[in-house]
C-alpha cells in the first residue's frame, strides 16, 4: 500500500522556544523531513535486514588475536555488529519510507573483515524475500572498529577565598570509529542498489582532578562500541531514507513592543496572530524594523508550509532591506525546496 506524505505538513510543530533577553533573536527549535542521500527505488517499501559480517565458523582465531593485540574485548566486534543492524531497523521504522524487520534468526556469514564478500545469489534473495514477503533485503556485510584513546592535562586557575589557586586538569578522549559495509539487494529489478562502505565516528570527553578521574568518567569500551554500532546502523538508515531531524530557527523579538507581544504568540504556536503583528511592519519607514518584520515573516511562513512563500519574504528582507542575517536564512530555504522534489519522488515516486 502506498504511503502519502502531504510536503506542505513537513514541519513537527513540537516547537521550543529559546529566549535571550541579552539580544535581539529568539530561536524556535522543530523538525523537518529531509530527504535521503540515495535514492532507493520507490516500489521497494517493506526489507528485511541481515547481519552477515560475522566470519565463517572455525575462522575466528584471528579475531581473537586482533582483541588481545589492540586491547578490544574479544569478538566485541560481533554484538556491536548485531546493535548496528538494529540500529538501522530503529531509524527505517521511525521514517516514513520503509517497513523494516530484522532478520536476526538469519545465520549468513562473510569476510568478518572490511573486505566485501561475493554477492548473495539472487535465488537466495528471492528465497527471502518470498518466505517473509519482502521487497529488498538490506545486508551489513562488512563490520570493523578502531579506537583511539588520548589523554592530556591543562593549567587552570581557581578562586578560593578570593585567591586565584592553578590547579592541573586531568583529560581523556575515547574516540570510536566504525567501518561497516552495506548492499542493498533490489529483487524486482535483481540489482544492488547501493554498495558502499561508511565510516562514522562517537567521541567521548571527560575530566578530572586526577588521571584515574578522567579515565573512570568515560564509558567501558565495550559499552562504547555497541553505542557506536547502534548509532551507525541509524546513520546508514538515514542515508538511505526520509528522516526527521530537530533544527533551529531564529526569529526577532527586539523591534518595538509589538514584536514583544508577538514572542508571547509563538510561545503558544499561533504563528497566524504573529504573522498579523509583524505584517504590520513589512514596509516601515526605518528598514531595520522592516527587515525585522519580512525576516520574521519567513519565519512564519515556513511554520506554515508554504516555503516559497517564506523564500519571498526572506529574499524581501536581504535584498530590500539588507538584512545580512537572511542572506543564511534564504540558502535555508532553497535548499529545503530543492529537498521537497525529492522527497516526492523518494516517498510517492512521482
Amino acid at each position: 500500500m502506498k504511503k502519502k506524505i502531504n510536503l506542505i505538513l513537513v514541519l513537527g510543530f513540537a516547537v521550543v522556544i529559546l529566549f535571550s533577553s541579552s539580544c535581539k533573536t529568539s530561536s524556535v527549535s522543530m523538525q523537518v523531513l529531509v530527504p535521503g542521500i540515495i535514492d532507493v527505488p520507490q516500489d521497494i517499501k517493506k526489507v528485511g535486514i541481515i547481519n552477515r559480517s560475522l566470519p565463517e565458523k572455525g575462522s575466528t582465531f584471528g579475531n581473537i588475536l586482533e582483541g588481545i593485540f589492540t586491547g578490544e574485548s574479544i569478538m566485541a566486534d560481533r554484538d556491536a555488529s548485531m546493535n548496528c543492524v538494529h540500529g538501522l531497523e530503529n531509524q527505517l521504522n521511525n521514517s516514513p519510507r520503509f517497513k523494516a524487520v530484522l532478520l536476526e534468526s538469519l545465520d549468513l556469514r562473510g569476510t568478518g573483515t572490511r573486505k566485501f564478500s561475493t554477492p548473495l545469489n539472487w535465488n537466495v534473495v528471492a528465497n527471502y524475500c518470498n518466505l517473509y514477503d519482502l521487497d529488498a533485503l538490506v545486508v551489513l556485510e562488512t563490520f570493523d572498529s578502531d579506537i583511539s584513546f588520548h589523554e592530556s592535562s591543562r593549567k587552570r586557575t581557581k578562586k578560593v577565598d578570593d585567591k586565584k589557586i592553578e590547579y592541573t586538569e586531568y583529560l581523556a578522549e575515547l574516540l570510536m570509529n566504525v567501518n561497516a559495509g552495506w548492499r542493498i539487494y533490489d529483487l524486482k529489478n535483481k540489482k544492488i542498489v547501493d554498495e558502499n562502505s561508511y565510516m562514522d565516528e562517537m567521541e567521548w570527553n571527560a575530566n578530572g582532578d586526577t588521571p584515574d578521574d578522567a579515565r573512570n568518567g568515560l564509558p567501558q569500551k565495550r559499552k562504547a562500541l555497541n553505542k557506536s554500532g547502534f548509532y551507525a546502523g541509524k546513520q546508514y538508515g538515514i542515508r538511505i531514507s526520509p528522516s526527521w531531524m530537530h533544527v533551529s530557527r531564529a526569529y526577532f523579538v527586539k523591534g518595538n513592543d509589538d514584536f514583544k507581544l508577538a514572542k508571547h504568540m509563538v510561545k503558544t504556536q499561533n504563528w497566524e496572530a504573529a504573522a498579523e503583528v509583524w505584517k504590520k511592519y513589512t514596509n516601515n519607514p526605518d528598514p531595520e524594523i522592516a527587515g525585522f518584520a519580512c525576516y520574521n515573516m519567513a519565519l512564519a511562513s515556513e511554520m506554515q508550509g508554504e516555503l516559497k512563500i517564506a523564500l519571498n519574504w526572506a529574499e524581501k528582507a536581504m535584498k530590500k532591506y539588507g538584512l545580512k542575517r537572511a542572506v543564511q536564512y534564504v540558502n535555508i530555504l532553497n535548499r529545503r525546496i530543492m529537498d521537497q522534489e525529492r522527497l516526492r519522488k523518494q516517498l510517492d515516486g512521482e
